[in-house]
């Protein structure tokens, strides 16, 4: 399976709650942004659960068993009591029970040439986790030597797929469009759910304050304020040598060509998936 593929182990770096009962999908439809009611029996889809406000409280994954009869879903491992504490809260009288399963899920994710991973549908979904076209693979792929992901690379594919991570572009005040999760993991024509209707409305006024960039500079990069004529326009999130990722206005980017200078900083295009 491992041939031609690179591999992250993320069993212990991320949370895992399993939700089961009848009434699964309709209860998670109703608080999540992406789509739920599909097979996902091949397939790991992202959604973000927001506030009321419409802001991302957390960015999830979620996937079902191949015999229907669980969700899975998976969140940062920093996030495990909040989203817990968050769908726990609105299980009121829906017909479905939330299991806290983390430390207990094996999952591995790995992309490359080789699509032999797809080959036990018991244990392979479809994902786009980490930007290009991949695999989450519940079980340890086989083979003896494994091209395992270094931490400074999956920053790097952060950064140029533009994927953010909570505590970095995500703080439980932006919006999705904002850092972009809108174009992946928001469905515009589903039912509602919790902030839908300001989600719904950023979409059709077609802008927001913020925007979620990748910028590069001619020396290392430093968290904090980014300045333009000496007022901020805005901050850097994440950074990994020369490069990093941007929260910036959007009255500023609006209007600024890939090659222009932003006080020392280069705007780049994110990588398609």
């Amino acid at each position: 399976m491992s041939r031609g593929m690179r591999w992250v182990d993320f069993s212990e770096q991320r949370a895992f709650f399993r939700l089961t009962g009848p009434d699964r999908v309709r209860f998670l439809n109703g608080q999540v942004s992406n789509q739920v009611d599909r097979d996902l029996s091949a397939l790991s889809i992202e959604a973000c659960v927001c506030t009321l406000k419409g802001k991302v409280q957390s960015l999830i994954h979620i996937t079902g068993d191949p015999d229907c009869e669980a969700l899975l879903i998976d969140a940062e491992i920093d996030q495990r009591e909040d989203v817990f504490e968050r769908l726990d809260r609105y299980l009121i009288a829906d017909d479905c029970e939330l299991e806290d399963v983390t430390g207990t899920v094996v999952l591995w994710h790995g992309f490359g040439e080789d699509s032999t991973a797809a080959e036990n549908p018991e244990t392979s979904r479809r994902s786009h986790r980490l930007g290009p076209k991949g695999w989450d693979v519940f079980e340890k792929p086989a083979g003896e030597s494994l091209e395992r992901i270094q931490e400074g690379e999956i920053e790097e594919l952060r950064i140029e797929f533009g994927i953010p991570k909570w505590g970095h572009e995500l703080t439980g005040e932006e919006f999705p469009a904002e850092v972009g999760l809108d174009r992946r993991a928001v469905d515009f024509h589903k039912g509602c759910y919790l902030g839908q209707e300001v989600v719904s409305r950023i979409e059709s006024v077609g802008r927001v304050k913020r925007g979620l960039c990748w910028v590069e500079g001619d020396q290392d990069l430093v968290c904090g304020p980014v300045l333009s004529e000496d007022v901020e326009v805005g901050k850097l999130t994440t950074v990994k040598g020369f490069q990093g990722l941007a929260l910036l206005n959007r009255s500023f980017t609006s209007d600024v060509e890939e090659s222009r200078l932003l006080n020392g900083l280069r705007l780049r295009e994110f990588r398609s998936a």
